[in-house]
């Protein structure tokens, strides 16, 4: 079957199910000074917390020491220890397709955008990274490398092109490459996958996966997500008379939370991303 047979190239899992880390902060090299380490065997880069060094070779040394003389042995050194607010980066999968305007007003759409652009402003109070994923057609794109730039977050997506068929494993598949990248350059940084779409996927990630698995390999590629420990909120674009399954199903294969678009309305999902 085509789901087995996925080519993820590089995307090597790591960890568990996900869960949300409580940690705001985290240990690094840079950020507020707020205690001293001793140094490991080997270590040779770090910045050297002369105070409690000089502490430290004193309090070896005793009342031996010699007056105005201070010897300072490997043992002694001490290096600074910093903490600095963890990273949050929000990513926006979102489905632009013909099917979220299917009603001839692209509705879905325009519901999705202001949405993502309600999401923005509260997001970039919090200084969160924001990254923008979008689908149609036969593939996904990147049309918003991860930014704390609120205006060009909005310009990306109030320029959105709409139209096309639905490759929705596609844009997840750009997503979770986004945020492996990410985590190259910042392994604590803390990723959200918000998605939004009516949940119509109707093009396969693997050309030669058959129509009637297309689901099946949209929700495997979820489940390997879910395992890499990445957060998501899935948000389902349909008229809440009725609802898409499909999208709760995708919520229950990443591990991730499914809402529904109106209760945006009351604003539920703006804090939800927030508070994340």
């Amino acid at each position: 079957m085509c789901v087995e047979d996925l080519d993820l190239g590089d995307l090597s899992l790591t960890g568990g199910r996900r869960g949300r880390t409580k940690a705001a902060s985290v240990m690094g090299s840079s950020g507020r000074y707020i205690r001293a380490l001793p140094v490991r065997d080997q270590e040779r880069e770090f910045d050297l917390a002369a105070d409690a060094t000089i502490r430290a070779a004193l309090l070896r040394q005793g009342p031996n020491a010699k007056t105005g003389s201070l010897q300072v042995a490997a043992a002694d050194l001490r290096k600074k220890a910093y903490r600095r607010p963890r990273q949050t980066l929000v990513v926006f999968v979102v489905d632009s397709s013909d099917s979220m305007g299917d009603d001839g007003t692209y509705a879905r759409i325009k519901a999705a955008k202001g949405a993502v652009l309600a999401i923005l402003g509260k997001a970039y109070q919090r200084r969160h990274r924001v990254g923008l994923v979008v689908f149609r057609e036969e593939t996904a794109a990147v049309v918003l490398q991860p930014t704390t730039s609120l205006s060009l977050a909005q310009r990306q997506l109030r320029t959105l092109p709409t139209g096309g068929a639905t490759p929705f494993a596609d844009g997840l598949m750009k997503a979770w490459r986004l945020v492996r990248t990410e985590r190259l350059k910042d392994p604590h940084i803390r990723p959200l996958l918000v998605i939004l779409s009516d949940g119509e996927a109707n093009v396969p990630y693997d050309p030669q996966c058959r129509a009637a698995d297309i689901e099946a390999e949209l929700l495997a590629i979820a489940g390997r997500i879910g395992q890499d420990e990445i957060a998501s909120l899935v948000i389902d674009t349909r008229p809440l008379s009725s609802p898409a399954p499909e999208m709760r199903r995708l919520a229950e294969a990443l591990g991730g939370t499914y809402q529904h678009i109106s209760t945006l309305k009351a604003g539920g999902m703006v804090r939800a991303v927030v508070s994340f």
